[in-house]
């Protein structure tokens, strides 16, 4: 059974392809390494996807991107929002139903995005019983050589 969660993507950018299809350039895995401090960058995409069982629609969403504790931008969709985005799974079976899920996707674009330091990005949508984690990314600078250079044996 498929459980309410949240995917993020973190990207240099999204593009969209012929046929509907979605591409991501430059993808994220955990950590985004920049040369120095302060620093800015062109753009920074990010892809969210909530997904929750047709048998639970989402009431309430209120969504929010985060770098430390500095919210960079919020969006919320009220209940008629989000009935209207779910009111196609009022027309299926209760079986059928439960096999399927409701998904709410969203594309945001910083650009240009500056950062003073290292800190975390993060993803939070707060629905109406429940808060939901995406992946983070972590923006720390880049290990100079001498920072992997392997310690020197004391004689």
């Amino acid at each position: 059974m498929i459980t309410r969660h949240i995917e993020t993507l973190f990207c240099d950018d999204i593009r969209h392809e012929v046929g509907g299809k979605l591409s991501f350039i430059g993808v994220y895995s955990g950590v985004l390494f920049v040369p120095v401090f302060p620093v800015t960058l062109p753009k920074l995409c990010l892809f969210v996807k909530i997904v929750t069982p047709a048998q639970e629609p989402l009431r309430v969403l209120n969504l929010s991107v985060l770098r430390d504790e500095e919210t960079l931008q919020e969006i919320t969709l009220d209940e008629e929002q989000l009935t209207a985005a779910s009111d196609s799974a009022e027309e299926i079976s209760e079986e059928q139903r439960k096999e399927r899920v409701l998904m709410a996707q969203f594309m945001l674009v910083f650009s240009p995005i500056q950062f003073a330091g290292p800190c975390t990005l993060r993803v939070r949508v707060h629905t109406e019983d429940s808060e939901l984690r995406g992946m983070a990314l972590k923006v720390d600078q880049a290990p100079t050589p001498s920072d992997m250079a392997p310690a020197k044996p004391s004689s």
